[in-house]
């Protein structure tokens, strides 16, 4: 797994690179069996700091755009939770294995 971290109009610190290595990482590997890279964009526009996270998989995909007029920090904290939520939702479709109400008759095979 390999994580690219780029920052555009935007000094990267190592307080945000480690920020973002270490809930990156518990994210991948809490969530994720198969994350093939991670990308992130960190960019400043004006008063706006944008964070953008993509992780690409072997079966999915999650990408996240999220801004704040703070901080970068809470641009960084506000992406990484709702690449988290994204990442819970497909686990879930995935690991759901509930079988669907099949009606009586669809399952009577006697041929009546």
């Amino acid at each position: 797994m390999s994580t690219e971290i780029t920052a555009r109009n935007f000094d990267l610190t190592p307080d945000i690179r480690q920020l973002l290595e270490s809930k990156l990482s518990k994210i991948e590997d809490r969530l994720f069996d198969d994350v093939i890279e991670t990308r992130v964009v960190l960019d400043v526009q004006k008063y706006r700091f944008i964070c953008e996270i993509m992780m690409v998989g072997k079966d999915h995909d999650v990408k996240v755009v999220q801004e704040s007029d703070n901080s970068m920090q809470d641009a960084v904290n506000a992406a990484i939770d709702h690449a988290r939520r994204q990442a819970s939702k497909h686990r879930e479709r995935i690991t759901d294995h509930r079988r669907n109400e099949a009606s009586p008759d669809a399952l009577d095979t006697s041929g009546r």
